[in-house]
């Protein structure tokens, strides 16, 4: 099956992600500086108070700081100057997928028609700064299906909200949201059964028989599908309950009436 690599790159994300990080230092440490100079302090005086030299004090203030240099040395130094640091993390794109995630998407793929082209990380829009892509993009005749993949939910209503903006400000003609078919999974949808029925009212058995014919669902929707070793062990399963019941079924037989 034919994979077209999307535009969004992780390995250029996370260049742009270092990128920031070290402007972020950079103008930390000219606050740091700037501070320190405003109190009347040399590099002699706050590498006492925090515990360092003088040079190791100048390349922070440069944002440079020292291999091995922790938050609390950095809120250490903030605070000798008559400052408070905070580190803060903000959404910018979306995660790295993991290996249950990888396995999700195989099982998709592994149901569609040979040939179906598909597109991995596309980009949601071209607007500037929108760093948002879809999980992948199926391309049907008349239709461009996103597919978002979740193996759990930690908060079901707000990611199925995030889903609907994306498909707000995106490009695509549908939107599939397929999960791992688990217990935990199952009750979150339906806890949030009032978002689930107004904006994705397609469901499994629906999905999966328009996908594998190739067209579209005509609808948005959410497909529930098992990991592959969920699979297999529900095989094994019904394979040992087939047994015990031909087992039963011999065993219980009434006899012929000889002796």
């Amino acid at each position: 099956m034919p994979i077209i690599h999307g535009v969004a790159n992780r390995e250029r994300r996370q260049e742009r992600a270092l990128w920031l990080m070290r402007r972020d230092l950079e103008e930390i440490g000219t606050d740091l500086r700037s501070s320190r100079l405003a109190s009347g302090l040399t590099l002699r005086d706050v590498g006492g108070a925090i515990g360092v030299s003088p040079q190791s004090v100048l390349r922070s203030e440069r944002g440079r700081f020292p291999p091995g240099s922790s938050p609390e040395l950095l809120a250490r130094h903030a605070a000798a100057v008559g400052m408070r640091a905070r580190i803060k993390a903000y959404p910018d794109g979306d995660p790295l997928r993991d290996a249950a995630q990888v396995e999700l998407m195989r099982r998709l793929r592994a149901r569609l028609p040979a040939g179906t082209p598909i597109s991995v990380e596309v980009p949601v829009s071209d607007q500037p700064g929108d760093l948002r892509a879809w999980d992948a993009v199926l391309h049907m005749p008349g239709c461009s299906c996103a597919l978002e993949f979740v193996t759990r939910f930690h908060d079901c209503q707000s990611q199925l909200r995030q889903f609907q903006l994306k498909l707000r400000d995106g490009n695509v003609d549908r939107l599939i949201v397929v999960v791992k078919a688990t217990h935990t999974n199952r009750r979150a949808l339906a806890a949030a059964r009032d978002v689930v029925d107004a904006s994705f009212p397609l469901a499994t058995r629906h999905i999966m028989a328009a996908l594998a014919a190739g067209r579209d669902p005509g609808l948005n929707g959410i497909a529930l599908l098992q990991g592959l070793r969920d699979a297999r062990r529900e095989a094994a399963s019904r394979s040992v309950s087939s047994f015990l019941g031909k087992a039963k079924r011999i065993l219980v037989r009434p006899s012929s009436g000889r002796e």
